[in-house]
């Protein structure tokens, strides 16, 4: 009987970094699928899961063939813990299909758009951050496979209390977006999101998600109006905002499946100087300006139509305002009940 030779060096840590554990979830009616060498990090893909609208009822069977797969390894090598402004230190660069994430000796991916498929490194530091892992890691992957078939629109978002009309409000940061929509939220709207809206068009009809669900992160002198509002500190760029679990604070309010709303108003928004919000007129060329300031870049001509072609359709049949806003909270909800 021949007698096997068993090298003494696992080289390549391929035997250390086996996929034996696995978490699947469905984002936006896709299949998701994450494996971990270790167990505790999959947490963070778990985390994730509650980030991203469900399929539902508007999903057909078929969708679930898009299949999204990530794989983490967390590296035996020991690191200092991730500091206060590690999500600055991330690099993000690319090659055709393929895209790269750096977050130096804490870590590297690498993802292929086209087979969405991502390989990650973790050191032990960051694999213990479920957090950060979850946001800047997972989510990262996740969403850039998504956007191949999703139209996204950096947006906040909610629904009207006969679940027919969406609000969404686009514009630059700190432009009171979050502000805006949690005071609809507490004037009896469903929230979607505060992030990104993600559209795309089925058998002529719109059909939206959001991200990220459930949650929402606020600046110190927003969370003053809200005392009742309590969260986890986050660093968001140069800012110190809190996330707020909304899921928590009001049950049965936040938006959890894709939805087809009947009608759909997009609001570009800035902040007035006035007490009184004020709805000006816009024109479809200066709204697709708007649109094409917050939506994902795509060089690759096919990506590129899909998208275009989504949001245009949205554009040809959504209500088109501009808004600004005034420092009246209730003449603010007045003017959006009435658009």
């Amino acid at each position: 009987m021949m007698q096997t030779f068993h090298p003494v060096e696992d080289f390549w840590s391929r035997q250390a970094n086996a996929q034996a554990h696995v978490f699947r979830f469905a984002p936006l009616g896709a299949w998701a699928e994450v494996t971990a060498n270790t167990p505790d990090v999959l947490e963070a893909a778990r985390l994730s899961a509650r980030r991203y609208s469900a399929g539902g009822p508007f999903c057909a069977g078929d969708d679930l063939q898009l299949q999204l797969h990530l794989h983490l390894v967390v590296r035996q090598q020991a690191t200092a813990l991730p500091p206060d402004d590690w999500p600055e230190r991330l690099v993000y660069s690319g090659a055709g299909e393929w895209i790269t994430l750096s977050a130096g000796e804490w870590g590297h991916g690498f993802g292929n758009l086209e087979t969405r498929t991502a390989l990650v490194f973790l050191s032990p530091a960051l694999a213990q951050q479920t957090r950060l892992v979850s946001r800047y890691v997972i989510d990262h992957y996740l969403l850039n496979f998504l956007f191949s078939e999703w139209a996204m629109l950096h947006a906040s978002g909610a629904l009207d209390p006969s679940g027919q009309k969406l609000l969404l409000l686009i514009g630059d940061h700190n432009m009171g977006k979050s502000t805006t929509a949690l005071r609809l939220l507490h004037a009896g709207y469903r929230f979607l999101a505060d992030g990104m809206a993600l559209l795309q068009v089925r058998n002529g009809r719109i059909v939206v998600g959001g991200y990220p669900i459930g949650e929402v992160k606020l600046r110190d002198d927003v969370l003053a109006l809200w005392p009742e509002y309590t969260g986890e500190a986050v660093r968001v760029r140069e800012q110190r905002k809190t996330v707020v679990d909304l899921r928590a604070a009001h049950p049965g309010q936040i938006i959890e499946q894709l939805i087809t709303p009947a009608a759909i108003t997009l609001c570009f928004t800035e902040r007035g100087v006035e007490r009184q919000t004020r709805v000006e007129p816009i024109t479809p060329e200066a709204a697709r300006e708007r649109l094409a300031a917050n939506t994902v870049f795509w060089d690759a001509p096919a990506r590129l139509e899909h998208n275009t072609r989504i949001l245009n359709h949205v554009l040809g049949n959504a209500h088109l305002h501009h808004l600004k806003l005034g420092s009246d909270p209730e003449h603010l909800i007045s003017t959006l009940e009435n658009l």
